[in-house]
């Protein structure tokens, strides 16, 4: 008895043995942002790191150009043949290791995308401190314009843009579902950037870079094939489910009559069935509002006034959802992956449909659209 009892006091000393791998965080640059553009030729590419410097993050410190000891983080560039190696050559000129575990935001750059994107896929699948729930964004020009934008209300660039796609004012499409669309062999869409110069009362009144979101972008095959501006966008990101908090704007009776209508529970809803011709797809798109602002010179009853808001609204979020399916069409890319809904339902029609899944959907997909939208709240003025 008293040679087990020692052998259980014993035990929790045999789970101290310490980490023999362990790398303390002060020999670690926690990376949170990527920046991938094409190289100054065909064969290179241009990656850029952004981290936070930890000297510099002090209490109170503003983020902005204006900060007194210099901005509190860092970005490093290189061009390589391959982006593993350009990253050994920002580590060879760094004095700590990189590490990926921090990184939420990827931006590549135009011409990178539309030169596809599936070797950053395949290094981020590979690399194994990589998180695939990081959001990818597309830049208009260069990716690392983007990094540097003015961070007013963050510390960092990265921080502004990860939080900008997290409020679902449009996408927020992460490396997971950029791999899942290349190996499935469908479209993936992603927020396309804006960037301009704007004077800042918190820079005092310097003009200073300032990024945005403009659209959305349009992947096939793991290339850039087309762009939608932001109206279009929207109704993409409503149809694909990632659509938040959102205000819609009506004018009719010649622009006496206005209206703004506030979406807080946006849904979508996809189904396909078989006829006869072959597979006929259903998109439904669902919106509870409630009128926030309106203009009646009219003076319409409740019932009139739902009447007309809801119409309006469902005519103009189903053009702007058939331009915006019309452009993705244009562009080969299935940014909808009705492609693998047909195949989780019809496996032997997708089978055949597979290899020329691309011409199918542009030429000869067939699909109804339905728009259902209730407005509340008719009868509160403001």
């Amino acid at each position: 008895m008293s040679r087990i009892r020692l052998f259980f006091a014993l035990l929790p000393l045999l789970l101290m043995t310490g980490c023999w791998s362990k790398v303390e965080i002060d020999e670690q640059t926690f990376i949170f942002a990527l920046y991938i553009d094409q190289g100054d030729t065909p064969d290179k590419v241009e990656v850029t790191i952004s981290s936070p410097l930890p000297n510099r993050l002090m209490s109170g410190q503003q983020a902005g150009s204006g900060a007194a000891n210099g901005k509190p983080y860092a970005m490093i560039s290189k061009q390589g043949t391959s982006i593993p190696q350009a990253l050994m050559l920002i580590q060879r000129d760094l004095t700590r290791k990189i590490n990926f575990g921090h990184t939420r935001v990827v931006t590549v750059g135009r011409q990178y995308a539309e030169n596809g994107i599936k070797d950053m896929l395949s290094w981020m699948q590979r690399e194994p401190t990589f998180h695939i729930s990081a959001i990818v964004n597309t830049a208009p020009g260069k990716a690392r314009e983007i990094a540097e934008l003015t961070p007013v209300y963050e510390q960092m660039p990265a921080e502004v843009m990860l939080k900008m796609s997290m409020q679902k004012a449009m996408l927020a499409t992460s490396v997971k579902q950029c791999l899942i669309a290349e190996a499935s062999g469908q479209g993936v869409a992603t927020n396309y950037l804006s960037m301009g110069v704007m004077k800042m009362a918190s820079e005092n009144e310097k003009a200073e870079q300032w990024a945005g979101i403009q659209g959305v972008a349009l992947y096939n095959n793991d290339k850039l094939t087309g762009v939608l501006p932001s109206a279009e966008g929207r109704a993409i990101a409503w149809a694909l489910g990632r659509l938040g908090r959102q205000v819609y704007t009506l004018s009719w009776d010649n622009g006496q009559s206005k209206a703004n209508i506030l979406f807080n529970h946006l849904t979508s809803k996809k189904s396909v069935r078989m006829g006869p011709d072959g597979p006929r797809f259903t998109l439904t798109l669902t919106g509870d509002g409630e009128l926030v602002h309106k203009r009646d010179p009219m003076h319409r009853d409740e019932n009139e006034m739902k009447a007309i808001l809801e119409q309006k609204l469902r005519e103009k979020i189903e053009k702007q959802l058939k331009i915006a399916f019309a452009k993705t069409r244009e562009a080969g890319s299935d940014v909808l992956q009705l492609g693998m809904l047909l195949e989780w339902n019809y496996p032997k029609f997708f089978g055949k449909k597979k290899e020329n899944w691309s011409d199918y959907y542009k030429n000869d997909l067939d699909i109804e659209f339905r728009c259902e939208i209730n407005v509340k709240q008719i009868g509160i003025q403001f």
